[in-house]
């Protein structure tokens, strides 16, 4: 939807984000929101190209790459491939995203 608001309700209250393109770990809603508002201007298509899920007592966690088209003020777009981490835990009936890594892929 590229709403950024619409992304962060799918994070956990104390979430933690480690974005592919951040400068910095961001830690709750609105630190994660501040990411978001920023990447959503890039205007992202993404696909999942590989998912492994495990379950681990109380949480699930999501690995795998996932590819990013990215486009620029000018209309210029870049491919990112990217290798990511989900964490998922209930919170109030909901699976919520408690910790989301995400890095470019090594070349």
């Amino acid at each position: 939807t590229f709403d950024p608001v619409d992304v962060v309700n799918l994070y956990a209250p104390d979430g933690i984000l480690l974005g592919t393109i951040a400068e910095n770990i961001k830690v709750g809603r609105d630190e994660i929101i501040e990411y978001f508002n920023m990447f959503v201007l890039k205007k992202p298509i993404g696909e999942i190209k590989t998912m492994y899920v495990q379950d681990i007592g109380t949480c699930k966690v999501a690995d795998g790459i996932y590819v990013f088209t990215l486009t620029d003020s000018i209309g210029k777009k870049t491919e990112v491939i990217a290798r990511y981490t989900f964490v998922f835990k209930e919170y109030m009936d909901q699976w919520k995203i408690a910790s989301h890594h995400s890095s470019t892929q090594p070349e």
